[in-house]
């Protein structure tokens, strides 16, 4: 029978020509793409991505906690509040603060972090309720840090998305206004990936996991005591009555049978003492890297209160460090929920950017007592305050009535006549009268009949009496300022 000859036309097309472009652009962008510029990384042959396997140690998790709960519990605010959309900013941020924040902070750990945000649709907003007031806004659906190897920071700011993670099989670049928010830390142009602060302690956690198996088997081999015993008889039933032993505890020996319980030697190479020294040493090393100080755990057998409000401060420059990071990317989640929404640009805060701080406080009353005048401008200067916090009051209107409070160290007069507070003053306010010149009742009636308040007549008597001393100065006020309450007084009853 003749063999049937297969058709050409029926042939399934081939695509070899397809496969072999898309391998020469795989090559082509394998050998092209910048190395990662971590050191550490590339001699321990492991991606960026991989150390987060790290964060699987106790000692590690621990550390790093330490530092998420420091900056999570920061309390926040935005700025300007009296705006009807603040209210709205702050309780969505609410929601999503956690996320945004260890999100951002991750780029401390890895080097970088991308979190993306996806927004409600205009025709199903969000619903802000306030009362009997509901208010529709575009706000957030989901906002989130996304896996990192899905992503490349270039050094020209630019950020793409890798072609297997995409649905154009291509390194896409994408918009970091309203949809991915990247943050990085301390990138250059040689290694904008970042500095991973995980990869300084990568062969510490390596030896450390390294050794502790090691150590798990010595132990199971070594540390538990043995039991060697001596006989004249048979070893073999020597053997299976110490086996009988380890399970029951009692054995029973003849005259010439001897038993002793043998167990590692303290003194030997071999001793915990060993191991406790080498993963002593890796935990304080850990502890530097992520805390910047070894004060976490103990004290190593001394300590004082000098030392932890060194370690303290240490921890609280670390937290200030980590807030400036991702300071930049909140800012452009926050400018990009007003931008949608057509807001004012509101300012995000975490923390108190200026606190009191005591020595300086100290400083300033000691200068106050001493006779310095500290001015408005200098307080919102040191201590980060605004216009209208402070209340710029007359100090001559302050002065009008008596203090009572003892301005001598020693008042032998006083206590001689048992004299009170409000007595001395008083005595010392005519002491000082005697070489005085006051006003005259024309000076004083003209001075009154000018003035319609009491900063008024202030100001009118300086102009009065520009030349005179402080003490003086206070005399005459004090009486005008009597004289004028006398004369409203008289007026009052006389239209009565």
């Amino acid at each position: 029978m003749a063999k049937k000859r297969k058709n050409p036309e029926n042939k399934k097309p081939e695509s070899g020509a397809l496969y072999s472009h898309e391998a020469e652009q795989a090559l082509i962008s394998y050998l092209t793409k910048m190395p990662d510029g971590d050191e550490v990384l590339r001699k321990a042959g492991v991606t960026r991505p991989r150390l987060k396997v790290m964060m699987y140690d106790d000692e590690i998790y621990q550390a790093i906690e330490k530092r998420q709960d420091k900056l999570e519990s920061a309390a926040w605010r935005v700025e300007p509040m009296d705006r009807p959309e603040s209210k709205i900013i702050m309780e969505h941020l609410r929601e999503w603060w956690s996320e945004i924040l260890l999100g951002a902070q991750n780029a401390r750990w890895y080097g970088y972090s991308v979190l993306e945000a996806i927004y409600t649709k205009p025709e199903e907003p969000s619903l802000h309720i306030d009362g009997d007031t509901i208010t529709p806004f575009i706000g957030f659906k989901w906002i989130g840090e996304k896996p990192m190897q899905w992503y490349e920071p270039k050094n020209d700011g630019r950020l793409l998305l890798l072609a297997n993670y995409n649905a154009t099989r291509q390194d896409q670049e994408v918009d970091q206004r309203f949809k991915h928010f990247l943050t990085r830390c301390k990138s250059t142009y040689e290694n904008p990936l970042g500095e991973a602060l995980l990869s300084r302690l990568y062969w510490v956690w390596f030896f450390k996991t390294s050794g502790f198996k090691f150590w798990a088997k010595f132990v199971e081999k070594f540390g538990l005591p043995m039991l060697v015993g001596k006989t004249a008889g048979k070893t073999t039933d020597m053997r299976d009555a110490l086996l009988r032993a380890h399970a029951s505890s009692v054995i029973a020996l003849s005259g010439t049978d001897e038993v002793k319980i043998e167990g590692g030697n303290s003194a030997s190479g071999n001793s915990s003492a060993t191991f406790e020294t080498f993963d002593k040493n890796l935990e304080r090393r850990i502890q530097k890297v992520i805390l910047g100080q070894t004060l976490t755990s103990g004290t190593d057998g001394s300590g004082s209160r000098a030392l932890g409000d060194v370690h303290l401060e240490v921890q609280n420059s670390k937290y200030k460090a980590d807030v400036r990071m991702i300071m930049p990317t909140l800012q452009a989640i926050i400018n990009a929920l007003c931008d949608i929404n057509g807001w004012e640009r509101h300012r995000v805060i975490i923390g108190e950017e200026k606190s009191l701080e005591e020595p300086k406080a100290d400083r300033d009353v000691k200068l106050k007592n001493a006779g310095a005048n500290l001015t408005p401008q200098y307080f919102q200067r040191e201590y980060g305050l605004q216009d209208g916090d402070i209340a710029e009051s007359n100090q001559l209107l302050l002065n009008t009535q008596f203090s009572a409070i003892p301005n001598r160290a020693f008042n032998f007069k006083a206590q001689a006549n048992k004299l009170s507070a409000e007595q001395q003053e008083v005595e010392e306010l005519t002491d000082g009268q005697k070489d005085l010149q006051l006003l005259s009742n024309e000076q004083i009636k003209q001075l009154v009949a000018e003035s319609d308040s009491p900063e008024g007549l202030a100001f009118n008597l300086m102009q009065l009496i520009p030349s005179v001393s402080e003490s003086q100065f206070k005399a005459n006020l004090d009486q005008a300022l009597y004289a004028a309450d006398i004369l409203g007084y008289a007026t009052a009853q006389g239209e009565k």
